[in-house]
């Protein structure tokens, strides 16, 4: 046994130190058997046996979730009925078993591959994994039609590191997670089951960690860093000592980060500022008002469609959960980003037919004027929402604004759709505050003349970093040029701020960078004042801000902008905040 080490992503941060459990979820060769024509119907009817036990076990996870995790991760199981039980999924595979007189489980097999790759360049995010869901139901059908049972933890005799190669909410949903230490997963993403459970238990998680369950089985010990995103299979005792005074540090800082939830963010020479929270799960409100969030700063609706997918939320639907969204954080603002559809977040069932570059093609703000049904009913019910609210509880944000005319029709879609409910005898209010992404590069050299259109404007530093650098960060041949320190995203970044404060409108970051410790000194310096993020970064920035000085930042954020290279800038402020940074415990 030798020591190895594998880079991932850190999804959910902490370190975790223990022996390994692998549990692998890759299914067993499919072997395609003839089967004569006098069998096709039994082969048909085992099938569809198959897909109503299935649906049965569903329904049990369902209510396992609703007890474990809540209501809002047990929606997760209603959309993996639809995918059972949805004729469009079931069909094909009847087809196959039909037309090529073969076995139910290489027709399923064979369809479920077909499924997965029309998934494959869909994207990365939110919707993109929404291919991890049918493999997970196809996977139990399988499992169900081979007569093979479940899988389950529960006889552990200590706490462990689960090692897998991938974790569906089949099986997350069964995991005993006062046993599990950590998680350290060959897929998932960001925004995948086993992400979310683990941020929502504050349990270390580390993703994208290829060969982690082959390394696993020839160590006896790992140490899962979900901090900075690696895990070590087998360390040297000197390796062992450094993580656990490592994990020591991490629970005295978030001790001491508890200390400071109920405090103000201020800095150290008396500027206010608001530390909003990024929302993508309703459950997610419990964090953000946990660490006293000043309210969420964006909720992507995008999550309701992937809930009521495959068929399109209607106007009640929108309502009902929009309304206990921002009855939990009355009386904090809500802004609600409409739905940005489309791109790596291809909406199957609005746009029809799939682009040849859909990054760059009809998403967000294009694809809801192009589809004005869809966006109609989805602003008829933020408008309802907002007047049963004092003013200014409910935000309506447009995302991918690229040009003024799409933000003037927006607000005429408002103002139509406002007369049209007062009408019809709803509680409407007299205006409601609309504001923009600005996530397109045209949209920040627009800054100055958007921001006469609108009444708050959020950076949404993901996008307009990727779009203006020509950067996508998820191919791994180009990753490193993605870099928010670049002085043209810092100029960028200034000419919206500098705009919001000439126009007299607010002014939030909602993308990563606001959470990032070494960019936060350049975004206040630069006169940021609303930052949002991932509810558990709130804790970490609120205490580097009333560590921090506004005219300093002031003088940083001006030397930085100076430098013609982010390789100049990164530097600078490694070396200008480095003591800084070890004085208030906050690794960069």
């Amino acid at each position: 046994m030798s020591r190895r080490e594998i880079a991932g992503l850190g999804v959910s941060p902490g370190i975790a130190i223990g022996s390994a459990v692998v549990q692998e979820t890759r299914q067993m060769p499919v072997l395609r058997i003839s089967v004569p024509s006098s069998e096709i119907d039994s082969e048909i009817q085992r099938f569809r046996d198959a897909v109503k036990e299935t649906i049965r076990t569903i329904d049990d996870n369902r209510r396992r979730a609703a007890d474990q995790m809540g209501e809002d991760y047990a929606a997760i199981f209603d959309a993996h009925m639809l995918i059972a039980g949805d004729a469009s999924f079931q069909g094909p595979v009847e087809e196959m078993i039909r037309q090529e007189s073969v076995n139910a489980e290489w027709a399923l097999d064979r369809v479920i591959a077909d499924l997965l790759a029309r998934f494959k360049d869909l994207g990365d995010v939110y919707l993109s994994e929404r291919r991890f869901d049918v493999l997970d139901v196809g996977s139990q059908i399988l499992q169900t039609l081979r007569g093979q049972s479940g899988w389950s933890l529960d006889n552990l005799d200590e706490p462990v590191v689960l090692i897998a190669d991938d974790l569906p909410p089949s099986m997350a949903v069964q995991l005993p997670l006062d046993k599990i230490l950590g998680f350290a997963l060959e897929m998932g993403g960001p925004t995948s089951h086993t992400t979310i459970i683990a941020r929502s238990f504050g349990i270390p998680a580390v993703v994208g960690v290829h060969g982690a369950c082959e390394a696993a089985k020839e160590s006896q010990l790992v140490a899962l860093d979900a901090l900075e995103g690696r895990i070590v299979f087998q360390p040297d005792p000197a390796e062992v000592s450094e993580y656990r005074s490592r994990r020591h540090e991490y629970e005295d800082q978030q001790a001491l980060l508890a200390q400071v939830r109920s405090l103000s963010t201020v800095t150290k020479d008396g500027r206010p500022l608001n530390l909003l929270a990024n929302i993508d799960l309703p459950a997610e409100v419990d964090l953000a008002l946990q660490w006293s969030a000043d309210g969420v700063g964006l909720y992507r609706s995008e999550f309701l469609y992937m809930r009521m997918s495959p068929a399109l939320p209607s106007e009640n639907d929108h309502l009902t959960f929009y309304r206990e969204l921002v009855g939990r954080m009355a009386p904090r603002p809500v802004t609600i980003r409409t739905f940005d559809l489309g791109g790596k977040k291809l909406a199957r069932e609005v746009i029809g037919s799939p682009e040849a570059n859909p990054v760059l093609g009809l998403r967000g703000i294009r694809l809801c004027l192009a589809k004005p049904e869809f966006f109609r009913t989805q602003l008829r019910a933020l408008i309802r929402l907002a007047g049963e609210y004092p003013p200014g509880s409910v935000k309506i944000m447009i995302p991918l604004i690229s040009g003024i005319e799409e933000m003037r029709i927006a607000r005429l879609l408002i103002a139509e759709l406002t007369e049209e409910l007062r009408a019809e005898g709803h509680e409407v209010p007299s205006s409601i505050p609309l504001g923009a992404m600005v996530e397109v590069p045209s949209a920040a050299v627009l800054a100055r003349a958007l921001a006469r259109e609108v009444d708050f404007v959020s950076i949404g530093t993901n996008d307009l970093i990727q779009y203006s650098l020509a950067v996508d960060r998820a191919n791994e041949l180009v990753a490193d040029l993605y870099r928010p320190a670049h002085p043209a995203i810092l100029r960028l970044i200034q000419e919206v701020i500098q705009a919001g404060e000439t126009e007299g409108i607010e002014v939030s970051m909602c993308g990563e960078v606001a959470a990032a410790p070494l960019m936060v000194p350049i975004l206040v310096g630069l006169g940021l004042r609303n930052f949002s993020m991932n509810p558990q970064a709130i804790g970490i920035v609120r205490n580097l801000i009333r560590h921090l000085s506004y005219r300093e930042s002031a003088q940083i954020a001006k030397q930085a902008l100076e430098m013609v290279t982010a390789r100049e800038v990164e530097e600078y402020l490694l070396e200008r905040l480095a003591i800084f940074f070890a004085k208030i415990k906050i690794s960069v």
